[in-house]
């Protein structure tokens, strides 16, 4: 009787380790079940947000590019007209240069006006950067690849030693203004300057040959001055040529 009894109850024993490996069993599957929905619906989560923030930034290039491609197409234009300005200048300087150091006696005094008006003539470049400024103090730049982030920072660099020569420029020109002003009637080269009949006495102070090298000497400076500017806008002119088509490659603008 006991001996029966013991084996039941031996039996309900292995029954309920039976039953309890069974439940471990189930709720394993469960959790791994589980786990790898919820694995799976973070890791689609990551990804639809990553495709978001992908045509986000994407869709913000392409307004940001057009933008700077605007920006860089009135730069073109602007190099252009700086260019052709500047070229003519330094033509003058040089034809001035001439007639000082040719005889005294052959000078034309109204040429030497009209080329010291164009010396001090000024047609300053001023570049349109706002959105390349907004884009790189925004981080917005990184929207962009990086083969066109280094064109557009490479375009940046120039324009700082382009806009660094138009510094050397009117210091130079600022330099020359107190002796010319000895040398010439400024009230003529102002009437010269806007097209009006001349009214005021062209003399020419030069007491000696010192001053006259002196004279010579810093307008030449100018004209070398000139000469590096024209450098650096062409320099400027062909990186922004280079950047404008790349955005437009890039983004069939």
């Amino acid at each position: 009787m006991e001996e029966n009894q013991e084996i039941a109850e031996s039996g309900k024993d292995i029954s309920n380790i039976e039953m309890i490996s069974s439940l471990k069993k189930k709720n394993w599957k469960s959790y791994f079940k589980e786990f790898f929905m919820l694995f799976l619906a973070i890791s689609l989560g990551f990804f639809v947000e990553n495709q978001r923030e992908a045509y986000v930034e994407n869709k913000s290039a392409k307004v940001l590019a057009q933008s700077m491609l605007e920006d860089l197409e009135q730069d073109t234009t602007a190099l252009h007209s700086a260019i052709r300005f500047n070229k003519e200048k330094e033509f003058e300087i040089s034809s001035l240069m001439k007639i000082l150091n040719s005889p005294q006696s052959t000078w034309d005094t109204l040429a030497i006006y009209q080329k010291m008006t164009a010396t001090f003539a000024t047609f300053p470049f001023s570049p349109t950067d706002g959105t390349y400024t907004q884009v790189k103090s925004s981080g917005t730049l990184r929207f962009f690849e990086q083969s066109l982030v280094n064109q557009m920072n490479a375009y940046d660099n120039q324009l700082r030693k382009t806009l660094f020569r138009d510094e050397l420029i009117e210091k130079a020109e600022w330099e020359l203004v107190p002796l010319g002003a000895e040398i010439l009637n400024f009230e003529v080269t102002g009437e010269l300057r806007f097209n009006k009949s001349i009214t005021r006495e062209m003399y020419l102070k030069i007491p000696d040959k010192r001053t006259l090298d002196i004279f010579i000497n810093k307008i030449a400076v100018v004209r070398t001055m000139m000469g590096r500017s024209i450098q650096e806008y062409e320099a400027q002119l062909l990186l922004g040529e280079e950047l404008i088509k790349a955005i437009k490659d890039n983004y069939k603008l």
